[in-house]
């Protein structure tokens, strides 16, 4: 069997699933949900530079849930990843606040930040309202 990327984080309970994956200089970075539809369901983010050996970028979720009473308060999962023609990076994803009895799609501006050790790492980037 090939290598597999597990859970292992408590908010990922026991359960990782939907990988969506962008190559962006020479790595992969793999934005994955994790925990359980509703229980609650998050999204993190791995890279790789082969595709099968997943590091984690960090130990909380990139998109945690909202608040109570958001439109993503029981979930926000199942993400997907797409690069514009412009080279601007947005993440799709699902989401609701009913305990799975609604479900809602949002998207997100994902920037990319160089960082000290001279990778870049991906960052939610806030929309101007018009």
């Amino acid at each position: 069997f090939p290598r597999q990327f597990r859970p292992e984080l408590p908010w990922e309970k026991r359960c990782i699933e939907a990988p969506t994956v962008i190559e962006r200089n020479g790595k992969l970075f793999m934005f994955y949900a994790g925990g359980f539809n509703n229980d609650p369901q998050q999204i993190g983010v791995a890279v790789s530079t082969d595709g099968i050996q997943w590091t984690r970028l960090w130990t909380v979720p990139f998109i945690p849930n909202g608040p109570k009473g958001q439109w993503n308060a029981s979930e926000s999962g199942h993400p997907g990843v797409f690069l514009d023609d412009n080279g601007q990076t947005w993440l799709f994803f699902q989401g609701n606040n009913t305990h799975g009895k609604d479900w809602f799609i949002s998207r997100v501006k994902i920037g990319w930040r160089a960082e000290k050790d001279g990778m870049e790492y991906p960052f939610v980037e806030l929309e101007e309202k018009p």
